[in-house]
């Protein structure tokens, strides 16, 4: 679980150094959304029924997470911006953040027991390793456009 933080933090980062830089303009987030649309549809092999039903549930689920996600990033930094921590602070921050945890895997099983109900357990399986190619994907192209000259 901490390595996906982790993971969404980079990616945040990354997405957010983008942004901050003007290059991601509404177009390119459409287009960035698009591409994620395409790539889910095709590695969970969704029929158009299925994606009919899948993406809003998808995208409840992802909006719901990402809420409970910042305010995982608003703990780290305050904590990291602190100054004098004391062991008991930290502590109620380790022990927030795992709360918070909590919460990502109830959102997560309760919108995958929804998609349960309406599409093949074989494609829900599939969710997690598609969001797993999905970020290295984007982490790749955006490394590569980070490192292009301008």
């Amino acid at each position: 679980m901490i390595k996906r933080i982790i993971g969404i933090g980079v990616l945040l980062l990354l997405v957010g150094g983008v942004f901050a830089q003007g290059k991601l303009t509404d177009a390119k987030w459409k287009e960035f959304e698009a591409q994620k649309v395409a790539f889910f549809t095709k590695e969970l092999d969704l029929t158009p029924e299925e994606a009919a039903i899948f993406w809003p549930l998808y995208n409840e689920m992802q909006k719901k997470t990402e809420l409970i996600e910042q305010g995982i990033r608003k703990n780290y930094r305050e904590i990291k911006e602190a100054q004098n921590v004391t062991e008991k602070q930290y502590m109620e921050a380790v022990l927030k953040m795992l709360g918070e945890d909590e919460r990502i895997q109830k959102v997560k099983k309760e919108y995958y027991q929804k998609m349960l109900e309406a599409l093949p357990a074989s494609k829900i399986w599939k969710l997690n390793e598609a969001e797993r190619k999905f970020r290295h994907q984007l982490f790749e192209k955006l490394r590569k456009e980070s490192c292009r000259p301008k």
